[in-house]
C-alpha cells in the first residue's frame, strides 16, 4: 500500500512546469522510472543470475545528467541492486532491463525494438506516439502534468508484468494506436 501511495503521490503532485524545461522535468521522469522498475515483474530469464542488477539504460542521448543516477543510488528492487547505464551501441541494450530513449533519440525506435526482441525489456520513450509504435511505456504531458500511457502489447511481447496498481494510474493503449480504457 505503502508503494502505491508513492507513485500516485507522484502522478498526482508532478509539478507543471513549461515545456522544455529539464531542470525539473528529468529529475521527476528519473523517479518515474525508478517506481516503474518497482511495479514490473521480469521473467527470471531476463537476468543472467539471480543477483544480477536490473540495468536501466539510457539509449544515447542523456538528458538526465546526474539525476536518474541519484534516484537510483543505493535503491534495490527485490533484492537485486539497481544501475544507471548509458549505452551507445544498439547490441549493448541486450542486457538491459529498462530502456529510456529520449525524443532527441527516437527515430531509433525500429531499430531498438529490433534489437531487443524477444528480450524482456521495459522500453520507455517521451516522444508522440511512442506506446502506440511499439515502445512500452510513454510519458507525455497532459495540462501541464506529466502523464504516462501503457501498452499492452508490447509489456506482453516482452514477457513483462505490469502491476494493475500501476495500469489503474496509466492511459492504456494497444499497437497502432488502438486506446482502451484505462
Amino acid at each position: 500500500m505503502r508503494v502505491c501511495a508513492a507513485i500516485l503521490a507522484l502522478v498526482c503532485a508532478t509539478p507543471a512546469w513549461p515545456q522544455g524545461d529539464s531542470s525539473v522535468e528529468y529529475p521527476v521522469k528519473a523517479a518515474f522510472l525508478y517506481n516503474f522498475a518497482r511495479f514490473i515483474e521480469w521473467p527470471a530469464e531476463a537476468f543472467p543470475n539471480e543477483k544480477s542488477p536490473i540495468a536501466l539504460c539510457v539509449f544515447r542521448h542523456d538528458p538526465f545528467g546526474s539525476a536518474l543516477d541519484e534516484v537510483l543510488r543505493g535503491k534495490s528492487i527485490n533484492n537485486r541492486e539497481l544501475q544507471a547505464r548509458r549505452v551507445n551501441e544498439l547490441p549493448a541494450l541486450k542486457t538491459c532491463q529498462v530502456i529510456f530513449i529520449s525524443g532527441q533519440e527516437d527515430k531509433h525506435l525500429p531499430e531498438v525494438l529490433i534489437t531487443v526482441k524477444g528480450a524482456s525489456a521495459l522500453i520507455v520513450g517521451e516522444s508522440g506516439e511512442f506506446a502506440e509504435r511499439g515502445g512500452t511505456i510513454q510519458f507525455y504531458l497532459e495540462d501541464n502534468k506529466l502523464r504516462f500511457a501503457v501498452n499492452l502489447d508490447a509489456a506482453q511481447r516482452a514477457r513483462l508484468q505490469v502491476s494493475s496498481r500501476l495500469l489503474a494510474l496509466a492511459k492504456i493503449v494497444r499497437d497502432g494506436g488502438h486506446p482502451k480504457s484505462g
